[in-house]
């Protein structure tokens, strides 16, 4: 049974990491009502600028998660400009194409400067051990538990009561009509992006040490935040928490009890019993269109 509890701890954590790429899907959706393919390249972005800053630099970890956050923020901001704002006006499948091309874009641009090799990241976690009832948990699982509960709540509250966060519902409901009233649309969407940004970043910077770094690595967990998105409702926001918790916990409990070669197609399996329950996500409102 202790073991049981210790799987599901272990895959809390990991869900945790899942939920702030997720969220990133998610409050994209809910402000543009589109996805963006590249979100799992910003994590890996993340991760390869904590290592340079914390592993080689040999920097304070605060300083790794801001520099992290500040890089992906200024290549959002790039990419953003450059490539995503011109198709604003066209047809939304044009700009979503933008963003599955962009997730190759970066993966080169990340190639040219840290190279193709696989590097591995110093712990940025103390490597202590708390023992309650023989349950024994790391300080890395409970650190990264911390950290994303206190990102997801400032996001929700964040998006709940401040300014921008509800230009960012105005624009959501309609774009057009908030930009009547005042809303610099162009401003609030770039923003969407780089919230989107930063929470991928801070995610790569504590998986980097737990995970081999690679410039391919975003692809595997962008899907998976894609999947737990999904699962929890795309568009919301504690929707993209719980599908996040509750792949990270499937996760572990397989590869505790089955094999960990399995993992990832019983995260599948879980995600088409969900939607054939319920379409829209767990989480997730039904949506009604007039035709």
């Amino acid at each position: 049974m202790v073991t049981f509890f210790q799987a599901v701890f272990g895959g809390l954590a990991q869900g945790c990491v899942y939920a702030l790429i997720a969220l990133g899907y998610s409050v994209i959706y809910s402000t543009l009502k589109m996805g963006h393919f590249a979100q799992g390249e910003f994590y890996m972005v993340g991760a390869f600028v904590g290592l340079t800053l914390f592993t080689r630099m040999k920097l304070p970890v605060v300083i790794a998660f801001a520099g992290a956050a500040l890089f992906t923020s200024i290549l959002m901001l790039v990419l953003e400009r450059l490539a995503y704002r011109p198709l604003y006006n066209r047809p939304s499948m044009s700009l979503l194409m933008a963003t599955l091309g962009m997730q190759y874009v970066v993966q080169e641009i990340v190639r040219d400067i840290w190279g193709s090799d696989v590097v591995r990241s110093d712990n940025i976690f103390p490597q202590k051990n708390f023992s309650i009832g023989g349950l024994v948990i790391t300080a890395q699982n409970l650190l990264i538990i911390l950290i994303c509960a206190v990102l997801m709540i400032a996001l929700t509250v964040f998006m709940k009561y401040s300014k921008t966060g509800r230009a960012m519902t105005a624009v959501s409901m309609n774009r057009k009509a908030a930009s009547l009233m005042g809303v610099r649309t162009p401003t609030i969407i770039m923003a969407t992006y780089v919230i989107a940004a930063c929470l991928a970043a801070v995610a790569g910077v504590m998986m980097g040490p737990i995970y081999s770094v690679k410039y391919s690595m975003g692809t595997t967990f962008g899907n998976k935040a894609m999947t737990a998105a999904v699962m929890g409702g795309f568009g919301s926001l504690p929707g993209a928490m719980l599908g996040s918790v509750l792949l990270g916990i499937v996760e572990s409990l397989c590869s505790l009890y089955i094999s960990t070669a399995y993992k990832d197609v019983f995260s599948f399996v879980i995600l088409v019993i969900v939607l054939f329950c319920r379409p829209q996500g767990i989480l997730g409102k039904k949506s009604i269109t007039k035709v």
